[in-house]
């Protein structure tokens, strides 16, 4: 994991628009050892490496709990010539050089599996949770000719052509707008209760039959917490309060929050299992696919 922080660390900075909140900040205004040391004043308990739940022993044993605690996982192999074809389709060499430099295979496998689990089509209305730049939305219009949205709280308040702004719990859209929504490395970042927030809210915006897609989705042995303390220290950010921090130098973001087998059944599953079926997937060869991919797992909720 510590070569997936250099290389996000080396990625162009987001520039957001007139937003207080900013999860990848600019400005760095602490060193690591300093913010670390400021969260351990704080009173959290801090370990000074990332999170690791991509080695085989890690996965092998997040498996287990997985299964344990009742949470079945589809193995799902990823199709190479598939996905090389999504790929070559959708035009990241040319359309896109400068999106995720430096691992632009794993964003662009993110978006192919999201595509694939969603079985998107010209039909359907499709959203993009917490987007920032994502080129998904004009790939998935051009490759499926479904209608697509981008939606982020950095972007203007209110819909603006095909960019949805505001917060992701409380969108400007009619009930049933949608019929597919996707968060690709983004339900992690949601903080303090808005993780059940944003399932309230997709339940209202997703038509019955509706789904949404997770990948990748953060799981580990207990629940956690990844942060850099370069940006989160002084930032006020809301921790769970029972969480360990795992401080990832290097990776340039506030809060990423990782469930337990259990703490996802009652903090996601459990408020809204009467309105989403939940369908798990390990992407069991995912590592195959390029050394540097890091997604092991994803799922799909539809809408009841």
């Amino acid at each position: 994991m510590n070569a997936l922080f250099r290389i996000l660390s080396k990625l162009n900075p987001i520039k957001p628009d007139n937003s207080n909140y900013i999860y990848r900040p600019d400005v760095i205004p602490l060193s690591f050892a300093a913010g670390m040391a400021s969260l351990q004043k704080s009173g959290w308990n801090v370990v000074p490496t990332a999170i690791d739940n991509t080695s085989p022993a890690k996965v092998r044993n997040i498996l287990r709990l997985a299964h344990k605690a009742g949470m079945k996982f589809c193995e799902y192999e990823i199709n190479w010539g598939n996905y090389q074809k999504y790929f070559n389709n959708a035009e990241y060499k040319t359309r896109y050089p400068d999106y995720y430099r430096g691992n632009q295979v794993e964003k662009s496998l993110e978006h192919y599996l999201t595509l694939t689990l969603l079985n998107v089509s010209a039909e359907d209305i499709f959203i993009d949770i917490a987007s920032e730049q994502s080129p998904i939305p004009e790939i998935y219009r051009r490759l499926t000719g479904a209608t697509t949205y981008s939606q982020d709280i950095m972007y203007p308040p209110g819909i603006k052509g095909n960019q949805i702004g505001g917060d992701a719990c409380s969108m400007p859209v009619p009930n049933n707008f949608a019929s597919k929504a996707a968060l690709t490395c983004s339900l992690e970042h949601f903080e303090a209760d808005a993780y059940t927030r944003l399932f309230d809210e997709l339940s209202r915006v997703l038509k019955p039959g509706g789904k949404v897609c997770v990948v990748p989705f953060y799981l580990y042995e207990q629940a956690a917490t990844q942060t850099d303390p370069t940006v989160s220290a002084t930032a006020g950010v809301v921790f769970d309060p029972d969480t360990t921090l795992y401080c990832a130098q290097g990776w340039g973001n506030r809060h990423g929050r990782f469930y337990s087998p259990d703490s996802f059944y009652q903090r996601i599953i459990k408020p809204v299992q009467d309105r989403f079926k939940f369908e798990f997937y390990y992407l069991k060869n995912a590592a195959d696919v390029d050394p540097l991919v890091y997604a092991r797992f994803a799922f799909t909720a539809t809408r009841l």
